[in-house]
């Protein structure tokens, strides 16, 4: 079987969500030294009473997350609620 060409990056998606890259095996090329690049961060400061720092240690531990990284979750989604 042929990989078909897809128009965008949406119907390329909805393509492997419903078929099996095994049954394209042979279509695929062996490659070496591949790099995948995340995008760049900037820190940022932010200055929180101990209260909300001891909770929020508390919530993050509840979802096995370290405490940065469940904070960085929590303002993603809440500014991604208000820009939609």
């Amino acid at each position: 079987m042929k990989v078909p060409k897809f128009k965008n990056l949406k119907e390329e998606r909805e393509f492997w969500d419903t078929h099996d890259s095994t049954d394209y095996h042979d279509d695929f090329k062996v490659t070496q030294n591949v790099v995948f690049v995340r995008p760049k961060k900037e820190v940022i400061s932010l200055r929180l009473e101990p209260k909300v720092i001891n909770k929020l240690k508390e919530l993050a531990n509840k979802e096995g997350l370290p405490p940065t990284t469940y904070a960085r979750m929590l303002i993603v989604k809440g500014i991604q609620t208000r820009t939609t």
